[in-house]
């Protein structure tokens, strides 16, 4: 990290630490966040573990959830500045740049590249030269994200689109059955679209980024002018959602209980059981892997302008721009300023 972005971190993180003493931060602030209706409920695990276990409320935040029929529609609702925070992968940030619809992501919801292709234990394809000729699925082919994610890794594999073709096979049960059955003999989707099936019993065998599988590829962003206007309030939302990590990694039952209670149904305790289980098989992935780190949620610029080259080289944007217009690191250090100690104390005792 540069002195300058030290300096300014240590700046940031001193105002807000001043003004917390003040007693001005902590009266409650209003954030808008804005998602997609279809997306599956493990993608937003982070802010709703976080609106559940109370750790926007003892942030200071009132956080009120829009939904919109597309993620790329909330995307741009962001962009605009109606909404204040979208839930995002790096993906559409880069492919809708050259229209104009600029947001940053100040906060990764992953430790490592979320999307992965995988295929069943008991296929053939046992490297990335073995995908060679093969039909892979993905949500859609209509320009989805999980085309550019399967493509970046297949390029950076040595592959070439011609070595290999591409299906619709949709989300959730519709494009398990498709792996299962053979229709497609790999998919190119999210880690967090799998976990549910291998926790039942699926058997699948993972491939990973070849060149990226460490740097985060999904998290939250908000438009520069709602950074600008709202920085205490930005920085409180990424500390409850740091908060909202650790609890998975501390106390993955709490966080499955907060999770269901967020999403405003009746459960019972098979289903509590069940996102135990999920979100116990995911804590890898989530951004407290490392609990002990004092960079959780952080996305790296050098990792995420490789990540940029790579959907140049695959087609997904036309000329690459720098790192530093899709991510920042403005908001890591002051979200990780808290009492870790007396945290996870308090975590490992939720119920």
């Amino acid at each position: 990290m540069s002195t300058f972005r030290r300096i300014r971190n240590a700046s940031f993180c001193g105002l807000m630490m001043l003004a917390l003493a003040a007693g001005h931060v902590l009266a409650a602030e209003s954030l808008s966040v804005v998602l997609g209706v279809t997306t599956p409920p493990l993608m937003n695990t982070l802010n709703l573990i976080a609106e559940g276990a109370g750790f926007y409320e003892e942030e200071g935040l009132r956080v009120s959830t829009r939904l919109v029929p597309e993620a790329v529609q909330a995307l741009k609702i962001c962009a605009s500045g109606e909404a204040d925070i979208c839930p995002t992968a790096v993906e559409p940030v880069v492919d809708h740049y050259d229209e104009g619809v600029r947001v940053t992501m100040f906060l990764s919801r992953a430790s490592k590249y979320g999307n992965v292709i995988a295929v069943t234990a008991d296929s053939p394809i046992k490297t990335w030269a073995d995908l060679k000729g093969a039909t892979i699925g993905v949500h859609t082919v209509k320009g989805s994200a999980s085309v550019f994610t399967a493509q970046s890794a297949l390029t950076a594999a040595g592959l070439r689109p011609g070595d290999y073709s591409m299906a619709t096979i949709g989300m959730d049960k519709d494009a398990m059955a498709a792996i299962t059955s053979g229709k497609v003999q790999a998919a190119g989707l999210p880690m967090y679209e799998f976990i549910p099936f291998m926790v039942k019993g699926m058997k699948l065998r993972i491939f990973r980024h070849p060149v990226l599988a460490d740097v985060p590829n999904a998290g939250y962003a908000a438009a520069p002018s709602v950074m600008a206007a709202k920085p205490g309030a930005v920085g409180h939302f990424s500390r409850a959602i740091v908060k909202a990590s650790l609890l998975v990694r501390y106390n993955p039952r709490a966080a499955a209980r907060a999770m269901l209670t967020a999403q405003g149904k009746p459960f019972t305790d098979a289903d509590l059981q069940q996102i135990t289980a999920e979100l116990t098989a995911w804590e890898d992935e989530l951004p407290a892997a490392d609990p002990d780190s004092r960079r959780i949620g952080e996305i790296p610029q050098s990792g995420i302008q490789r990540y940029i080259g790579l959907l140049v080289d695959a087609g997904a944007t036309k000329a690459a721009m720098p790192a530093s217009d899709i991510v920042t690191d403005r908001f890591i250090a002051f979200a990780n300023d808290f009492d870790r100690k007396a945290f996870e104390t308090r975590a490992r005792s939720m119920k």
